[in-house]
C-alpha cells in the first residue's frame, strides 16, 4: 500500500473482545511491516464500540476505515490524502469491489424495477469524483472523516451495526446522513478501491431475506415514526398495510424476479415491526440513550488524542 508523498499515517487494528490470537497477528504485523501500528483492545461486542474505540485513539487530522475482511488498493490511502487536499469536504466515499469466491447467482440482479439492495457489499459510483448526497451515503468498508467531524458531531451509533441486537448495518450510512443533513460535503473517490470477498453463504436466498429483516429493523431505529402515528400492540399501524401490501404482491407474482423482490419486501416489513415493537415497549430508554450518545461532542474534539 502506497502513502501519499509527505503524509504521516498510522495503522490502528482494534481486538473486539476477540478470544484468538488477534493481539499476537498484529503485533507480528508490525514487527514484519515496519509500520506505526496501534493495537487497541475493546470489550464491549460490536462493530460501532470497536470503531468509536479507535477513533478515540487516533492521532492523525484523516481517519479512513475499512473491514477486517476488506483488502485495501495499491494507492487507497493517497487517493483519500488527495481527495481532502483538493476539495472542501468532511468525508470521502471510496468504490468497493466485490471479490466473487463463487459464480455470482443469476437471481441477484441489482438493477432495473425488481433489483435488489447491496446486501452484497459493493459501491461503484462510476469513474468520476463526484458529490455525494443523502441517496448515497459512503460505506464504512471504505470511507474517511476528517477528525474534526467527531468533535462536531459525535461518534458513531452504538445500537447500529454487526453486533447490536443482531442487527447488521446501518452505522456507518446513520453517521454520515447525519452529517448531509447538516449541509457537509461528502465526495466519491473512484481511485480509493477495497476490495471485499463474499463468502459463498451470502450468495444465498436465505441470507438475502435475513439481511432484508435485519435491515428493516436498523432502518426504523434510523428513521422512527410520524409524530402523529397511531398504534396498534406497540406497532405503528401503518407498516400492518404495508407488510399486507407487501404479502399480496409476493404470493400473486408469477415473475421469479419479481416475486422474490417482494418476497424481501415482506421481509423488511417484518423488521420494521418487530424492531417497533421493541422500541415502543422496554428498548425504549437504550434507544433513547444511545442516539442521545452518539450526538454528544462533550470531549470528542481530543479525539486521536494517545
Amino acid at each position: 500500500m502506497d502513502g501519499a508523498a509527505g503524509a504521516e499515517w498510522e495503522v490502528i487494528v482494534v481486538d473486539n473482545n476477540s478470544n484468538d490470537g488477534t493481539a499476537e497477528v498484529a503485533a507480528e504485523f508490525e514487527r514484519e511491516s515496519g509500520l506505526d501500528v496501534q493495537y487497541v483492545f475493546e470489550r464491549r461486542q460490536g462493530k460501532s464500540f470497536a470503531v468509536n474505540a479507535g477513533i478515540r485513539c487516533a492521532r492523525g487530522e484523516i481517519l479512513a476505515f475499512t473491514d477486517d475482511d476488506a483488502e485495501v488498493g495499491r494507492g487507497w490511502i493517497k487517493a483519500v490524502c488527495r481527495a481532502f487536499e483538493t476539495r472542501e469536504c468532511i468525508g470521502v466515499g471510496g468504490r468497493i469491489v466485490p471479490v466473487w469466491s463463487t459464480a455470482k447467482p443469476r437471481w441477484l440482479q441489482e438493477v432495473g424495477p425488481y433489483g435488489l439492495m447491496a446486501a452484497i457489499v459493493k459501491y461503484d459510483l462510476g469513474d468520476e469524483e463526484i458529490e455525494l448526497d443523502m441517496k448515497n451515503p459512503p460505506y464504512g468498508a471504505n470511507m474517511a472523516l476528517r477528525r474534526s467531524a467527531f468533535a462536531k458531531y459525535g461518534f458513531f451509533r452504538e445500537d447500529l451495526g454487526p453486533g447490536a441486537r443482531g442487527l447488521a448495518a446501518g452505522d456507518d450510512t446513520e453517521m454520515c446522513r447525519r452529517m448531509l443533513s447538516a449541509g457537509e460535503r461528502f465526495v466519491y473517490v473512484p481511485e480509493a478501491v477495497v476490495f471485499h470477498p463474499v463468502e459463498p453463504s451470502r450468495a444465498r436466498r436465505s441470507y438475502y431475506q435475513s439481511w432484508y429483516f435485519k435491515f428493516g429493523r436498523a432502518a426504523i431505529r434510523c428513521e422512527g415514526w410520524p409524530a402523529k402515528t397511531k398504534f396498534v400492540f406497540g406497532i405503528p399501524r401503518y407498516l400492518f398495510r404495508r407488510i399486507m401490501n407487501d404479502l399480496a404482491r409476493w404470493m400473486l407474482s408469477r415473475d421469479s424476479q419479481r416475486r422474490f423482490y417482494y418476497k424481501l419486501q415482506f421481509c423488511m416489513s417484518a423488521g420494521y415491526m418487530w424492531e417497533a415493537r421493541y422500541l415502543t415497549g422496554k428498548g425504549r430508554a437504550a434507544w433513547d440513550e444511545a442516539k442521545a450518545r452518539a450526538c454528544e461532542v462533550q470531549g470528542a474534539g481530543s479525539a486521536g488524542s494517545p
